[in-house]
This record gives structure tokens, sequence and C-alpha cells, in this order.
């Protein structure tokens, strides 16, 4: 009996070490896989994407290195879905999760269930958000979604996480200049120094947590390929950046803003009147400045911290044998249409993400501006490591499209109350109150003029509305399989 009241006290960390042991084989062929995704991160927050504004030498050099998807896009409008989407390759209206605030269903197969199934180390650092994290005690465990290891903070310091937890064990001070508000309780424009030092960031913790990671598996087992996501939060407001990367950009030219002083006359009465209800139209630029460089400041902190993770896999000896990922859950308007922040609305500032592909196969410095999805980055991973792609799954190989293919003829994205199709010529959305947006891209590429209602926009309108419906009915979800025929 005592024994085995032994044997249950240790069993936890018996069985936690025991996940070091390598599976019954392991492809030599395999390369270890880094996925990184930033929070609000838009495709032009990447000065190597034509923002020469922006201070981002480390993800830079990871556009040198390999292929820049110009033209990516998220599935819908939050957090949760996109990030369900990228890890299972299916629409929201697939796996479920159309919105924030619902679970991941424990059924879904993710991409780390299958590279966990071929022989990858697994981990999770930072935010993961498969959870609703509002009313949930953050110390209790979370489910693994086929993670070996998971060090989860899906909030900057508002919650006991693992982070919470490590600030505190750095004392009560560090804790307290790390804390941020509650999600429901943050200012429109919400902008300020992070009090603590810089190695105390989400962000920095982020990056250490996945350096352990890499060099701990890397010592205890090297010949095991890993797969590690590094969910950083940044630059997701409150915007609170270092000050170190907040200098950076004193006094240097920023990125214009795109909107129009009658761009509301055109949109539909509800749609509009959502718009006005955020009382941002009439703010000052100077306000608009300041937070946009507290924002831009955050996409910099974010690649200094990306550049560290760089550097760990560089000093390990396994660049050559890693592929890159970097991609975002979704944008941020930023000022464009004077909103900020992200919703259905179907601008491009939101829904127009960055998506990096670098390592072994892959082309170096190319820029691809066919349309690609979130959706796409799963089985381009399984189409590159030559695992299977579990049933299901609705996205498809980037691999072609990476060496001059083509990519989707139009992009679809949806919410409970709406419905988006993005081509290269036009956006349109409907709601469900039956307002309409289209934008035509070629006479109007920063959407500020709606034509749903105008003539000359009818035959386009026409169009994309039956594109829809067809998109509509393709991307419906092929689970369960038909087994018989009746």
């Amino acid at each position: 009996m005592r024994s085995l009241i032994l044997f249950l006290a240790l069993a936890p960390a018996l069985f936690a070490q025991a996940e070091y042991f390598p599976p019954q084989t392991v492809r030599s062929d395999l390369p270890n896989i880094v996925l990184i995704t930033g929070d609000h991160l838009r495709w032009d927050h990447i000065a190597a994407n034509g923002r020469p504004e922006m201070i981002t030498p480390n993800l830079d050099e990871l556009v040198r290195a390999g292929v820049s998807f110009r033209a990516a896009f998220t599935v819908g409008v939050a957090c949760t879905p996109n990030r369900a989407s990228l890890m299972t390759g299916r629409y929201p209206s697939a796996h479920g999760l159309i919105s924030n605030g619902i679970m991941m269903p424990d059924d879904e197969v993710t991409l780390t269930h299958v590279l966990r199934d071929a022989g990858y180390y697994t981990g999770q650092m930072g935010k993961l958000h498969f959870m609703p994290h509002k009313d949930r005690d953050h110390r209790e465990p979370y489910k693994p979604y086929g993670f070996h290891q998971m060090r989860l903070s899906d909030e900057p310091g508002c919650y006991d996480d693992a982070y919470g937890r490590w600030l505190w064990a750095q004392g009560k001070e560090v804790r307290e200049k790390a804390r941020v508000t509650m999600p429901g309780d943050r200012l429109k424009l919400e902008y300020y120094a992070f009090e603590g030092e810089d190695r105390t960031t989400h962000a920095s913790w982020v990056a250490t947590e996945t350096i352990t990671f890499l060099e701990d598996t890397h010592e205890r087992q090297p010949d095991r390929p890993f797969f590690v996501h590094a969910g950083f939060y940044a630059p997701h407001p409150p915007l609170n950046p270092p000050q170190s990367a907040l200098d950076r950009y004193a006094g240097r030219k920023l990125p214009p803003r795109y909107f129009a002083d009658d761009e509301l006359d055109a949109l539909p009465a509800k749609f509009a009147a959502g718009m006005r209800g955020m009382d941002l139209l009439s703010t000052p630029e100077s306000v608009w400045d300041d937070y946009r460089r507290h924002f831009y400041a955050m996409v910099t902190h974010l690649d200094d911290n990306v550049g560290r993770i760089m550097q760990s896999v560089k000093d390990l000896g396994l660049w050559d044998k890693t592929v890159w990922v970097i991609t975002s859950d979704h944008g941020d308007y930023l000022g464009d249409h004077r909103i900020t922040s992200k919703s259905d609305r179907p601008y491009d500032g939101a829904m127009r993400i960055p998506l990096i592909v670098a390592g072994p196969g892959v082309p170096r410095g190319k820029a691809v501006d066919e349309l690609v999805s979130v959706v796409d980055v799963m089985p381009t991973l399984l189409d590159m490591t030559d695992l299977p792609l579990p049933k299901g799954n609705q996205g498809m190989s980037l691999v072609k499209t990476m060496q001059g293919g083509p990519g989707r003829e139009a992009i679809y994205m949806e919410g409970r109350k709406n419905k988006i199709l993005r081509s290269k010529q036009a956006t349109y959305a409907i709601y469900e109150n039956g307002e309409e947006i289209l934008f035509d891209l070629e006479k109007d590429p920063h959407q500020l003029r709606n034509i749903a209602a105008a003539p000359e926009g009818a035959e386009l309108l026409q169009r994309m509305r039956k594109a829809l419906l067809l998109k509509t009915i393709e991307v419906q979800d092929p689970l369960p399989e038909q087994i018989r025929p009746y």
C-alpha cells in the first residue's frame, strides 16, 4: 500500500519526464517547426512588406529567407475562430468556434495532434485561446490539444496564469508593474509605456519560455524534431510597449491612414451608426499619432523577441533544419476609416494578415501576391513534412503557390452575423439584417466608397452575391463523412 501511495505521488512527475523519451520511430528527415503568431498584427506592419516606416529587422530577415504571402487573410473577425482555423485547417462554421467565448471541441484534430503522432515533441508558449478566458481560474489545467508542454497566457498581465505567476515569482513590485486592466474595462484608445523592465513584458516572457523549450528539448532529445507555437499577444491593445521600443519611433515618419470624410454617407444605416458609435471620428490627428507610435513600438518589441528566438535556433545549430511560419489571427484598423481594433467590418486592415514561410525547401526572398487563407497553413506544413492530411481539412497546400502556382480565387470569411467574400477585384459583405457592402478594389483599393447600392456597382454586386453563395456551399463541413448511400 505504501508503495502504491508513493507511486501515485510521483506519477505526474514520472509521466511528465517520460514525454522526453523518443517515440518508437522518428523520421530523421522531418524538419523542426517554429510557428509564431502575433495578435492584431497586420500584413503591412512588416517593413519588408513595403512599409519602410516600420522597424522590424528580424521579421525582415525571415522575409528575405523565405516567402512572404502579401495577400493572406483571416477566416473571421476574432481571435478564437482564426486560431482554431490555423490549427485545424477548417472554417469556423466547421470547427464550431464562430466567435470568441467558445470551447474548442474535443474531437477536432489539430496540427499538433498530427505532428505529435508523427514523433514531434510539441510545445505551446503564450497565447492559444482555444478556451474562453473570462470567468475562468487560470491556475487550473488547460486541455492539452496535442501539446507535450504548455505554458499559457491568453492576456498580458491581468490573470494569474503562467505569465502572472512568473511575475509573482519575481516579486510583488514586478507583478504590479506588469498588471493590465481586464479586457472589459479597457479604454478605446489606451496607451502608455510599460513600467517594468523590458525582460518582464509579456512578449519577452513568451520568447524566454520558447527559448527554454528549444534548449531543453535539444539537450534531452537532440535527434527528435520539435514543433513549438510562440503565441505572442502583441501588438494587441492595451498598448504598453517598453520605453526602449517607443523611443525608436520618436520623430519617425508614420505610415498613412486611409479614410474619407464622406465614406460613411454611402454605408448602410446600421453599419454607419456602429462606426459613429465608436466615438472616434473626431479624434485629433495628434492622438492618432501618439496611439500609433505606441502600436508600432509594440510591433518592434515583438520583432525584437522574435529575433531572440531566431538567435536561439542559430546557436543550437538548427537553423538549416527548421521551418518558420509567421502569421497573425487578425489585424487592426489602426485609424483607417477613423476606427480602431477589429470587428466584422470587412476592411483589409483587420482581415489581411502577414504570412511568412521560411526554411528547408522554401524559395528565398520571394513575395507572393496570390490570395491565401489562414486555413492553408496546416495543409502546407503537412505537405512540407509529407504527413497525412486529416479528414475534414478544408485548406489548400501552398507549396506549389510558393513555387509560382496559383492561390485562391477568393477568400471566404464568416462570423455569427455576416459573411464576407474578398477577391482580387472586390470585397463583398452581407449582414443578418440584409445590409450589404461592396468595394471595387481596382478603383477603390483603400475601401472608401461602398457601391452596393450604386448603379455602377450593380453588375459587380450580382457576381459577388453569386460567388459568395457558391462559396458558402463549398465550405460546408465535410464531417461526419457519408459512409453509405442511405
